[in-house]
């Protein structure tokens, strides 16, 4: 039996991107008769396999409107929340601000997305996450930085890949009461 080259496949004239099975079929069991069933089955389909590595997904997306603070969609309709951080949600203080931030941050620009690592792939909303870089700017620590998001560290999981420089961001916003940070206690 001839093994199959994965290079001669295609999907609808693009590559395929090789995610691994154990990886896929986590994903579609955790959003299995979600509405975000359908994006991720079609995630393979999204991403061009140039930009891919065995680390992490890197490629360049068109920004396309800001959902809030941590929050944003791409050209292709996906939604992507910013990874390692939680800015404020609806009526919340400093939750404009926040939004108006990203917006600033991400508008007319092109943006790179960063997978942070295997385990964090997306939320259980199905969102996929990602750190937006624009330029050499990481968002998530931008955010930070300006009080306009909390650094979110989960127990027993695997470190976030910048949460050295999330959590120092956070300090300084705290140190120099920032945003959420000048609120009382």
């Amino acid at each position: 039996m001839k093994k199959k080259s994965i290079k001669n496949h295609s999907i609808f004239g693009q590559k395929v991107v090789l995610i691994p099975a154990a990886l896929l079929i986590a994903l579609l069991s955790f959003v299995g008769g979600s509405q975000y069933e359908k994006r991720v089955q079609t995630l393979p389909e999204q991403y061009n396999d140039s930009t891919t590595t065995d680390q992490h997904l890197l490629t360049k997306q068109t920004f396309k409107r800001v959902i809030d603070g941590d929050t944003i969609e791409i050209a292709n309709g996906q939604i992507v929340r910013y990874v390692g951080i939680t800015a404020s949600e609806a009526g919340k203080p400093f939750e404009d601000e926040a939004t108006e931030e990203n917006k600033k941050l991400v508008k007319g620009k092109k943006v790179t997305l960063e997978y942070d690592s295997e385990n964090y792939r997306s939320d259980k909303f199905g969102r996929i996450l990602f750190y937006v870089i624009v330029g050499k700017k990481n968002l998530s620590i931008e955010l930070a930085r300006k009080g306009l998001a909390r650094v979110v560290i989960y127990e027993k999981r695997k470190p976030w890949k910048y949460q050295a420089e999330l959590l120092n961001a956070q300090n300084e916003a705290r140190r120099y009461k920032r945003g959420i940070w000048s609120l009382p206690k």
